[in-house]
């Protein structure tokens, strides 16, 4: 179990199951959006939020360890492992209930300056932000 700085329960809906009675591997990237959402509102708020800098997901990937089934409560653990000058990597980990890994889930995500029309550094507020509360990221 990683020490990621930020989790989030996610109740599992009867209709995130698929026909093989199972969640579906979609759902759990839209739990994986949840958690990433949860985390960026920690960081950008009043004015951060409407900045024309923001982050845009550029990669997303999971490996499925074990199948979950309503009903069923997700722990969501998510934090930055990597920090690069306009993007930063991403992980979140999914233990069922009984605290059983579930999914492992990750991405990149870049810095967009939407003005621009391009990627951009990483803001100081936001790395700054990042290196407060994350125990082990790398930059």
């Amino acid at each position: 179990m990683t020490n990621f700085p930020i989790e989030v329960k996610i109740s599992v809906a009867w209709g995130d199951m698929d026909a093989f009675g199972h969640v579906n591997n979609v759902q759990y990237m839209r739990y994986f959006e949840t958690a990433r959402v949860k985390y960026f509102d920690n960081m950008m708020t009043g004015d951060d939020s409407k900045s024309p800098i923001q982050p845009v997901l550029a990669t997303l990937t999971a490996n499925y360890k074990a199948p979950v089934v309503y009903p069923d409560t997700l722990t969501c653990k998510i934090g930055v492992t990597k920090m690069g000058n306009s993007s930063l990597q991403m992980c979140c980990e999914m233990y069922n209930q009984n605290g059983l890994l579930v999914v492992e889930a990750f991405c990149t995500i870049v810095m967009f300056d939407f003005i621009k029309g391009k990627p951009t550094g990483i803001p100081d507020k936001v790395r700054n932000y990042i290196e407060r509360i994350e125990v082990t990221v790398q930059s």
